[in-house]
């Protein structure tokens, strides 16, 4: 049975920096969880013992969230989640659930402008519940997933996601990034934030930036890191490795108010212009 992650709470960006703030994962023993549900899921041979012998059913919900949204909080557990912004005047959301035995309870609050959602699955009934969510691209959001990917699209507002097992995958956000991982890929595509910082225990990061960033971090313990960024201007890089290769080549210069820090443990590390 998947155990409940700590909560995170969600914070804005510092005021006076722009940077985001990164979540730190929760524990060894909420991700060796996480990964024996996500291994439960995917043997189909062994789906009666992980849920019972009941046929397994899917249902879909759809709301519009009333009021004033000035920020997005979304606790998943087992399930996708995608959130896409827009030029619109209201959140929408697509509720994916799937079970066994007894449906997943799904919540939804808004306080003091702040919207959170939330489920819970029953015990000994393996669930899963995924969010498809639209709200304006300049809200804030923050996401995290014990298993499962989480999918920004066209944000323009400040985002921090954190997943125990699955991808983080960015495209078109232009807002301060942290998104970290334990085991899995972070990606990210047609990236124009000022600040982001990305870090992966298990895994590889490759992004690809239409504008330069002031600054870009990027660490994977085990796994490699490809960083493609425009190569107009020059970066002042630090990039290493333990085990595994390095490859600079952006134009660079010590004196560079674009600082891209790429740090692997064992993998490689390439940093290169942008196609």
């Amino acid at each position: 049975m998947l155990q409940r992650a700590p909560r995170r709470t969600w914070r804005s960006p510092s005021a006076d920096t722009g940077r985001p703030h990164v979540l730190i994962g929760p524990s060894r023993a909420a991700l060796q969880a996480a990964a024996a549900v996500l291994a439960c899921g995917m043997a189909v041979s062994a789906l009666a013992g992980c849920s019972g012998t009941a046929p397994l059913q899917h249902r879909t919900r759809d709301y519009q969230v009333g009021g004033p949204v000035r920020a997005l909080v979304v606790h998943g557990h087992v399930g996708g989640i995608q959130v896409t912004g827009g030029d619109v005047g209201a959140v929408s959301v697509t509720e994916r659930i799937s079970f066994r035995d007894t449906p997943p309870v799904t919540t939804r609050r808004v306080t003091g402008g702040i919207l959170t959602l939330d489920s819970s699955c029953p015990a000994r009934d393996g669930c899963t519940v995924g969010y498809d969510i639209k709200l304006p691209k300049a809200t804030p959001v923050n996401v995290s997933d014990n298993v499962g990917t989480i999918a920004l699209r066209s944000l323009s507002g400040p985002v921090t996601a954190h997943t125990d097992v699955g991808n983080i995958d960015l495209v078109s956000v232009s807002g301060p990034v942290g998104v970290t991982g334990h085991a899995g890929q972070i990606l990210g595509q047609d990236v124009s934030s000022p600040h982001a910082v990305a870090h992966v225990s298990a895994g590889r990061i490759d992004m690809t930036f239409s504008a330069a960033p002031a600054t870009l971090t990027a660490v994977s313990t085990a796994g490699s890191v490809a960083l493609r960024v425009p190569g107009g201007v020059s970066y002042r890089v630090h990039a290493s490795t333990r085990i595994g290769s390095t490859q600079v080549t952006v134009p660079s210069s010590p004196s560079s108010p674009h600082v891209i820090t790429a740090t692997v443990t064992t993998g490689s590390v390439t940093v290169e212009p942008a196609p």
